[in-house]
């Protein structure tokens, strides 16, 4: 029984790997359902991150989605949209990507990135000289 449990545990590890990081789903799995899946989930958590920052979504313009597309290859999804919208904003503003991008997207991803710092109950912590990451 305990082996039955461990292997449905290892069945849907592989699986939400496959749906979040694009790994191979499990033996069994209909690879283009998960596919389809994927895109689904990964478009959700693009809208979150641009209701959360919509300024950034209007900046890009039609070219959000390809771009939070580029950035989610590489980043698995964090543990909230927040999060998230921080890390497309650094990945916006890396030099890699800063050359292509219109001075109103890079407005937009350094307000995202300063926001952070200044959020309540961080004035303090700044002033005592503490890093956040």
């Amino acid at each position: 029984m305990a082996s039955a449990h461990a292997d449905l545990a290892a069945r849907q590890r592989s699986l939400v790997a496959a749906l979040v990081m694009g790994a191979t789903p499990p033996a069994g799995v209909d690879r283009r359902r998960v596919e389809i899946q994927a895109l689904a989930l990964l478009r959700k958590r693009s809208r979150s991150v641009a209701k959360r920052h919509p300024e950034l979504a209007a900046a890009l313009g039609a070219g959000c989605w390809p771009a939070f597309h580029e950035y989610a290859k590489a980043a698995p999804p964090p543990d909230c949209s927040a999060a998230d919208a921080q890390a497309f904003a650094r990945y916006l503003s890396s030099p890699a990507s800063r050359e292509n991008l219109s001075p109103e997207v890079r407005r937009a991803a350094k307000a995202i990135l300063r926001r952070r710092l200044f959020k309540p109950g961080r004035s303090s912590a700044l002033r005592r000289g503490e890093r956040f990451q």
